[in-house]
């Protein structure tokens, strides 16, 4: 096997457990707390091991991306020296957001806590307090991620460049990037509706789903052996 298909398929393994935290972790596991306005009151004390375990996660899940950026590396620098700096400036960039998130996760789980371990006399302080919270987590998770797409698009356009995959394979992902910010993403930060937001993030879930079976499967195309 040479060492373009082994790093492909490393790659593919990684994207793979992005993908498996990024979604299950925010949307499943810790989706609870995410209850408006301020319903992470009622239920963080109880799903205080769920929480730290989910925060866990996602920390692996964060640090991926730098990993997978890092392996990348020696086979764009030669062919995307600048779209190979950005994927791994903006990978550093998301496992910073990632970090600062899960901040917000604890944030919340310390507070419900505290909410449940008060009396019911004095509950009230702890509404105010807690649409604060949320809102801080809200923010915090939607630069998170709107730096995560912006550093798959990057991806997708490395592997474009330098070829290392079928180019409608990348060409699939970029969209489903971009169709992700401005259905997702975008809307929340400039503040307008988007109906049916649901499925404008499909596609960016399929496509990362196929391009990290794709690595694994076959790894870089021939001819994308790495150095080093």
């Amino acid at each position: 096997m040479t060492s373009g298909k082994r790093v492909g398929r490393i790659i593919g393994m990684l994207l793979l457990v992005q993908l498996a935290t990024g979604l299950t972790v925010p949307y499943i596991v810790l989706l609870p707390l995410t209850t408006a306005p301020a319903g992470f009151l009622e239920t963080a004390a109880g799903m205080s091991a769920q929480v730290r375990l989910g925060v866990l996660l996602l920390f692996v899940g964060g640090a991926v991306s730098v990993g997978v950026s890092v392996a990348a590396w020696p086979a764009v620098r030669e062919r995307s020296y600048r779209l190979g700096l950005w994927l791994l400036a903006l990978a550093v960039v998301n496992f910073t957001l990632q970090i600062c998130e899960n901040g917000h996760w604890l944030t919340m789980l310390s507070l419900g806590q505290a909410y449940a371990a008060a009396g019911a006399a004095d509950h009230g302080p702890f509404q105010a307090l807690g649409i604060a919270v949320r809102s801080a987590w809200k923010w915090a998770h939607y630069s998170h991620i709107f730096i995560v797409v912006a550093w798959l698009f990057t991806l997708y356009c490395v592997l474009l460049r330098c070829a290392m995959v079928p180019r409608a394979l990348a060409a699939i992902g970029m969209t489903a990037s971009v169709l992700h910010f401005t259905g997702i993403t975008l809307p929340v930060l400039a503040g307008y509706s988007m109906p049916f937001p649901e499925l404008f993030g499909m596609p960016m879930g399929l496509a990362n789903l196929v391009l990290a079976v794709w690595l694994m499967a076959k790894g870089f195309k021939e001819g994308h052996a790495t150095s080093g």
